[in-house]
């Protein structure tokens, strides 16, 4: 209830002047606002807060985003071709001198032949004879298939006095490890691959010792093995198929007989020069290997 300010007269409500004097009605005060009290907070709390919410995010970013992988880069062994271009190769040096490697060929296995059975009651003395026999017939690949001329001396080239000893040493030592690991399945096969470029080595490095043309060996066909294994393998599925394939077509009625001839021919062949072909096969195997080593 309000009360005129000049007269003190009761006045009604919504009353703008005082009936009894006429004095205007002044308009009451507007309230004052209420005025709530804030709830204050500190630095130090805000600092905590985001320092906590900091720590979370940052823990939380490193558990979802995962570290960084460093990529790894495994060694390749650099391409010597496919197993085809060794092929022809060998057949182009096999083409050039086809007498002169056939017949020093056959001369080396009468003479192993002949030492062997004339020495089997003592093997300590024919076994190394034989091998270093062995690798001159090497040396005869290796100056065949640079083009060189081939003769019958060369057979004997690893006899001379000065390498002898380090030639049968060589040798023996590459054939007691491959019988070593010759009773130990698979193992035999990759070891025999493994020491396969010993003689190689033997020829081509007058300096290096027994033992070392063996680990040389082993260093350089590291990848290169199964290309080896490879080589040797595809030549014995050719044989066995085409033998297989002739035999069938042997029993054809009336012409039968023309495929047994081709088939008595075909192993005559391959008895007279397949290890011809797989030594020049080997052999480029060698040259090719060794160059990628020296680069």
């Amino acid at each position: 209830m309000s009360v005129c300010s000049k007269c003190g007269n009761v006045l009604p409500e919504e009353a703008k002047f005082c009936p009894v004097c006429g004095a205007p009605v002044e308009a009451a005060p507007a309230a004052e606002p209420e005025i709530v009290e804030a709830e204050v907070v500190s630095e130090e709390t805000v600092e905590t807060e985001s320092s906590a919410s900091g720590w979370y995010q940052s823990a939380e970013s490193q558990q979802q985003t995962p570290p960084p992988v460093t990529p790894v880069s495994v060694p390749t062994k650099p391409s010597i071709g496919r197993i085809f271009d060794f092929y022809r190769k060998a057949f182009a040096v096999l083409a050039q001198k086809p007498i002169k490697l056939w017949g020093l060929s056959l001369l080396y296995l009468l003479i192993a032949s002949l030492i062997s059975s004339l020495g089997s009651l003592v093997p300590i003395i024919t076994i190394p004879i034989v091998l270093v026999l062995s690798l001159g017939f090497t040396g005869v690949l290796l100056k065949g298939y640079h083009g060189e001329d081939v003769n019958t001396k060369q057979l004997f080239q690893a006899f001379k006095k000065e390498e002898i000893v380090r030639n049968g040493a060589g040798m023996c030592w590459m054939e007691l490890w491959t019988l070593i690991w010759g009773f130990v399945p698979v193992m035999n096969v990759i070891k025999y691959y493994s020491y396969s470029f010993t003689p190689y080595i033997l020829l081509t490095d007058k300096t290096i010792s027994a033992t070392e043309s063996l680990k040389k060996s082993m260093r350089m066909t590291d990848g290169y093995k199964g290309k080896l294994f490879g080589a040797d393998i595809l030549i014995i599925v050719c044989y066995i198929v085409a033998a297989i394939v002739l035999v069938l077509l042997g029993q054809i009625p009336y012409i039968g007989w023309i495929f047994m001839v081709a088939f008595f021919l075909v192993n005559v062949a391959v008895f007279l020069f397949l290890p011809i072909f797989m030594g020049l096969v080997h052999t480029a195997f060698f040259e090719e290997i060794r160059k990628v080593h020296e680069e």
